[in-house]
């Protein structure tokens, strides 16, 4: 698909004998993607593998369709990563680092300068703009790193574990960075994370990962739509499409969650049972199950680690 920010296909990461990813295939069309995973599960592998520092045993990835996994220089100038560790340049203040990195992203030196003030300004750290980073509080570096990741003004951004070790007013000014750069600048924001709330407060779409394999590549909204009395209808087989596009006509937000499985729901109004019966019938599809869709994310999440076992 030509319109992909992010394609993956067949993406397989090793360290030795560990499997990192495996066969990972995935389509990106962009917007803000939530990496979820318990610790270990592929997730700051798979950003790694993006930006090229970590190389594919086997697959392919493309970023907007363009060869990314070794690491284009072309591509790299499109995406701003802050990455799990702390990073910053020793020994200078927060505006002289953050300008010496705008000028090695390509940035002219006097418009690096003024780009270090504007984006420091932007997260919250104008008035420590002096300063060692060494100095700074965990939450400080959290936004200097954000601010590293943004100073070459990129097009997509990789978060890996945002807000760690943040408090609680601390990661909401920080998730509410991230939302702001989604929505005001229309930047691509790929964010990395253990944490549920973190995930459903910026991410539309959702990659569930555990032990390197992709277990759900869903959009946030379909994943919670049983609080709305959604119904999640498997078939005895063939596809669900014409099931769809009877439950659209009749008022009903329907996706596909995979070739025999639909979601369906209506807002503020439950689905019952009866009326899925009745559409499938009118679709010419035999119905071999029916049950309430996840409640919340965290619920989606058990679901798709529970799948894999």
């Amino acid at each position: 698909m030509t319109d992909a920010v992010l394609q993956l296909e067949r993406l397989t990461v090793r360290y030795g004998s560990t499997v990192a990813l495996d066969q990972v295939s995935a389509h990106w069309a962009g917007g803000s993607l939530g990496l979820l995973g318990p610790n270990g599960a592929g997730k700051s592998t798979l950003l790694r593998a993006v930006l090229g520092l970590v190389h594919a045993d086997e697959g392919s990835i493309q970023v907007l369709g363009k060869d990314a996994g070794s690491g284009n220089v072309d591509i790299l100038r499109h995406i701003g990563y802050m990455p799990e560790r702390d990073c910053w340049v020793e020994g200078l203040s927060a505006v002289a680092g953050l300008a010496h990195l705008g000028e090695v992203s390509g940035i002219p030196p006097k418009s690096a300068l003024v780009r270090a003030h504007d984006v420091l300004h932007f997260v919250g750290l104008a008035e420590e703009r002096y300063r060692e980073v060494s100095t700074f509080s965990v939450g400080m570096r959290q936004r200097y790193k954000l601010a590293i990741a943004l100073v070459h003004d990129p097009d997509i951004l990789l978060l890996d574990e945002p807000t760690n070790g943040l408090d609680p007013s601390g990661r909401t000014s920080m998730l509410e960075l991230v939302d702001r750069i989604r929505k005001d600048h229309g930047i691509h924001v790929i964010l990395a994370s253990h944490l549920l709330p973190d995930v459903e407060q910026v991410c539309d779409r959702v990659w569930v990962l555990n032990h390197g394999i992709l277990c759900r590549d869903d959009s946030l909204s379909n994943l919670t739509a049983a609080a709305r009395g959604a119904k999640r209808v498997q078939f005895q087989e063939g596809d669900c499409a014409p099931f769809l596009e009877k439950a659209r006509q009749a008022g009903l937000t329907a996706e596909e969650e995979s070739g025999s499985v639909a979601v369906v729901s209506r807002e503020e109004a439950t689905v019952e049972p009866a009326e899925v019966f009745s559409l499938a019938k009118a679709a010419g599809l035999e119905v071999s199950g029916i049950r309430p869709a996840a409640r919340s994310l965290e619920d989606a999440f058990l679901e798709a680690l529970e799948a894999e076992k």
